[in-house]
């Protein structure tokens, strides 16, 4: 199966090692003019699409200006300014998005299946982990910015002795990569076809394809008709005595309701198969799974460059203009005022130059013009095409000072700096959900043998999870398969959820907020339960809560035990103490007897049954007494372990409002300003 020009192994049958292409005769692939065919189809008719991308690559590399811009400066003797604010700024946006990212998470579709969807997401995150996701997606995201489109190719590594297989992702090369021209969607699925084309030295293609190596031998490197022809490609081209090159195309296309993959070169096909990776529902995917920033009215998909290309131009050529201007000196002068021109043209440009005039034109026969009003007509444009670089995305301004806000409050600000670059971040996330599920499924088929997994999500212990392993049954005494990821195809839905950090901090900030209105009607044991929760999830260091909890756990203090059984003991005392007068008086009663006569006078007492259970109701209510005192002191101690926290939240989240209302304060001033110019213009306009 191929995986990259750089591992793709056959047999000595020409079938890919480990790939699922079809017997002979039983399958038929494109042939090699169909195949070439949908190449030539892209280079056609995305050629405005290729040349944007190639101008974009330069802008980000400070490449602003063109030969013929070039020389037109050097002529005339002035800079070539390059301040390059379009890369500074899309590694802003790369640093940003990369500063918010979230780690995969499963969730089940049914109850039962819950610690499946803890298992899946163990899977899927130390997948990621082992083929460096952390590293490639950011890059992914630069490329897209830069390019219009990017993304990976999923490939298969080495099999292990347990039969499982390496599952890798890199990154693709935006200038190898062609696509289905009729394609619009952001997210390439209604492209039919899509792959790489890359140039590879002819010793290499024959180590990969040794039953094709006499017909590689005879290829000729002069298939540029199958190439984009990037910048860097052309320098290879330009080394005289250079290795002989072959142009290797793989393309995956739809054939039959399945993808498919044929390798190629300009006059042969290589190899072909079907593709080896399957969704969540086993229907075969496209190992190429991409995204784009941008797609125009035409098709054409582009990234951030595009618009701000222009006030880059704009920038340059505004701050060479100044430069320029700064560095030269007019002069005006009556004719004969100089007896050399070009000598008084010298003298003035020196800082101690002395130009000698006639003596009849002295007062005003030489003069220089004054530049001041262009020169900062120069800086006013260029300030402007300044602003309009900055405040494209996120910027300081609505950053602010990160390190002493909040989190909500800091969540906030970046919502407002995010604003314009919602379509990109939403097909972002979108594509990386795309990749998180084709993942999965390939673990799911490709991971059939025991394999242990390393979770490191719990603080300071690094666990393990067995995939796919066998256990000792202790009710039957037979072994029984555990955790088998292949099972979990259809009882599992890949999303993305908040990381370890992240998590942690949302409960700290939700128990903070409601603890103040909650205190008064919490029992000691769930008061105890809320403080140790807000102290595990807050941003203390490890060893102080460690600290915490040993000093929770430790022995009670002798002196308090002590009282408590005093207290408890006078209770008591005081219970039987009831009870024994009780008893005292229904036996007085008894012995007394009542008096004979109806009219003779008694006093009136209530049944022993009822005076039981009034001395019963007045322990309660002593217990009842001793207990909302004893929680009383507790809310006391609580709300002064807690008083110095509230007031950091509180003057955190007045900082980000203060932040807000000098933001919303200075905006205001520059939309002021702006009148007022417009104003004065005016003015000077009607004026004139």
């Amino acid at each position: 199966m191929p995986n990259t020009f750089s591992d793709y192994t056959t047999t000595s049958s020409g079938t890919s090692s480990g790939g699922s292409l079809a017997p002979a005769g039983k399958v038929e692939y494109w042939p090699l003019d169909k195949c070439r065919k949908a190449y030539s189809n892209y280079l056609d008719n995305k050629q405005e699409e290729i040349s944007e991308q190639k101008n974009a690559r330069r802008y980000y590399h400070g490449a602003h200006w063109t030969e013929e811009q070039i020389k037109a400066l050097n002529k005339r003797k002035q800079p070539v300014v390059t301040f390059n604010r379009i890369a500074r700024k899309l590694n802003g946006v790369v640093g940003l998005i990369d500063r918010l990212k979230q780690d995969p998470k499963a969730y089940p579709r049914t109850p039962r299946h819950e610690e499946g969807a803890e298992l899946a997401t163990a899977v899927i995150r130390a997948t990621l982990d082992m083929g460096n996701w952390a590293a490639k997606s950011p890059e992914v995201a630069l490329d897209a910015a830069i390019e219009g489109f990017a993304g990976i190719v999923i490939e298969l590594g080495e099999q292990d002795e347990k039969g499982n297989y390496d599952i890798d992702f890199n990154p693709v090369e935006a200038d190898s990569f062609f696509y289905d021209p009729r394609s619009y969607r952001s997210d390439f699925s209604d492209a039919r076809y899509m792959g790489e084309a890359k140039w590879l030295d002819i010793e290499a293609a024959q180590e990969l394809f040794p039953d094709h190596a006499e017909e590689l031998a005879a290829v000729s490197s002069d298939t540029h008709d199958l190439s984009t022809n990037p910048d860097r490609e052309n320098k290879w081209f330009s080394i005289e005595g250079g290795k002989q090159l072959v142009r290797l195309v793989d393309c995956w296309y739809q054939h039959k309701g399945k993808w498919c993959w044929t390798m190629f070169t300009g006059s042969m096909i290589l190899d072909s198969g079907e593709s080896y990776l399957f969704d969540e529902k086993a229907r075969p995917i496209c190992r190429y799974i991409m995204f784009s920033c941008t797609i125009d009215h035409d098709g054409d998909r582009y990234g951030f460059v595009r618009n701000m290309r222009s006030a880059q131009d704009e920038y340059n050529a505004r701050r060479s203009r100044a430069l320029f201007t700064a560095n030269s000196r007019r002069l005006i002068m009556t004719q004969g005022s100089v007896s050399d021109i070009e000598r008084a043209r010298a003298e003035w440009a020196r800082p101690d130059g002395v130009i000698v005039t006639n003596a009849q034109t002295a007062a005003d026969g030489v003069k220089s013009d004054d530049q001041s009003f262009d020169f900062a007509g120069q800086l006013k444009l260029m300030e402007n095409a300044i602003a309009e670089l900055d405040n494209y995305g996120p910027n300081q301004a609505l950053i602010g000072d990160i390190s002493n806000q909040s989190g909500r409050a800091i969540q906030l600000l970046q919502q407002a700096g995010m604003a314009e670059l919602g379509p990109y971040i939403l097909g972002y996330k979108g594509w990386k959900i795309r990749v998180y599920r084709a993942l999965f499924s390939a673990v799911q088929r490709y991971w059939t043998g025991e394999k242990w997994v390393r979770v490191t999500d719990n603080e300071g212990v690094a666990q393990f999870v067995q995939i796919n392993g066998q256990q000792i049954d202790p009710m039957t005494g037979m072994p029984v398969m555990v955790n088998l990821i292949g099972e979990l195809d259809v009882d599992i839905i890949m999303d993305e959820g908040q990381d370890t950090i992240n998590a942690q901090q949302d409960v700290y900030e939700t128990l903070q907020q409601i603890m103040p209105s909650i205190a008064p009607m919490l029992k000691p044991q769930e008061a105890a339960a809320a403080v140790g929760i807000l102290i595990e999830s807050s941003s203390l260091s490890a060893s102080a809560k460690k600290t915490w909890r040993e000093a929770t756990q430790a022995q009670p203090d002798p002196a308090q035990e002590m009282a408590k059984k005093i207290t408890l003991e006078g209770e008591a005392a005081k219970v039987e103490e009831t009870k024994s007068k009780v008893q005292l008086n229904y036996a007085k009663a008894q012995g007394e007897g009542m008096p004979d006569g109806p009219g003779a006078p008694h006093k009136f007492e209530l049944p022993p049954e009822y005076q039981m259970a009034k001395a019963e109701a007045d322990i309660d209510k002593t217990n009842a007494d001793a207990t909302h005192k004893r929680a009383t002191a507790y809310k006391a101690t609580v709300d002064a372990e807690l008083a110095p926290k509230w007031a950091v939240h509180d003057a955190a989240m007045e900082k980000a409002q203060f932040v807000q209302d000098a933001h919303n304060a200075h905006q205001d001033r520059e939309m002021n300003d702006r009148k007022t110019r417009m104003l004065a213009h005016n003015r000077r306009g009607g004026d004139a």
